[in-house]
C-alpha cells in the first residue's frame, strides 16, 4: 500500500508540466519611438531601461507612449505633529502601438512606497531620490512584462 502511495505522488510531482516562464525568450521586438509627457526624471529611467532592452534587429516594431505622474502625500505624523513619512505613488499609463498593423494596447501601472524624514534636508530628499530610483526600475520592469504579455498573446 505504501509503495502505490508513493508511486502514485511521485507520477502527479514529476509529470505537472510545470515550467517557469523566461520572459527574456518573449523579447522579439524593437522599440522604435519612446514619447513621453509627465515627470521628467522618471521617464528618463523608464525609457532607457525599455532601450536596453529593445532589440534592434527584430522586424516587429512598436512605438510607445507614456505618461506619469508623481504624487506625494503625508503618510505619518507624531505627536507634536511633524511629518515623519511620506508616501510616494507614481502612476504610469502605456499606450503600445505595432507598426506593423496599427494595432495597440493601453494599461495603467502604479507603484506605492514610503520614505521617512530624516533631521538634516539633504538627507529627506535623498530618501526620495532613492526610492523614486527604485519606484522607477520597478516599474519599468513591469512595463516590460506588460508589454510582453500584450504583444506575445496577440
Amino acid at each position: 500500500m505504501r509503495k502505490l502511495l508513493l508511486t502514485i505522488v511521485l507520477i502527479f510531482i514529476t509529470s505537472c508540466g510545470f515550467k517557469i516562464v523566461n520572459l527574456s525568450e518573449f523579447q522579439n521586438y524593437n522599440i522604435v519611438e519612446i514619447n513621453t509627457v509627465g515627470e521628467s526624471r522618471i521617464n528618463y529611467i523608464i525609457k532607457n531601461h525599455l532601450l536596453r532592452v529593445s532589440k534592434k534587429d527584430e522586424g516587429n516594431k512598436i512605438s510607445v507612449n507614456i505618461t506619469t505622474s508623481k504624487e506625494r502625500l503625508i503618510k505619518e505624523k507624531n505627536i507634536k505633529n511633524e511629518i515623519t513619512k511620506y508616501e510616494i505613488k507614481i502612476v504610469a499609463n502605456v499606450n503600445i502601438k505595432k507598426i506593423y498593423d496599427g494595432e495597440d494596447f493601453e494599461f495603467t501601472i502604479t507603484k506605492n512606497g514610503n520614505y521617512d524624514v530624516a533631521k538634516q534636508n539633504s538627507t529627506t530628499r535623498n530618501n526620495e531620490k532613492q526610492l523614486i530610483l527604485l519606484l522607477s526600475n520597478d516599474l519599468a520592469d513591469e512595463i516590460l512584462s506588460e508589454t510582453n504579455i500584450k504583444l506575445n498573446d496577440s
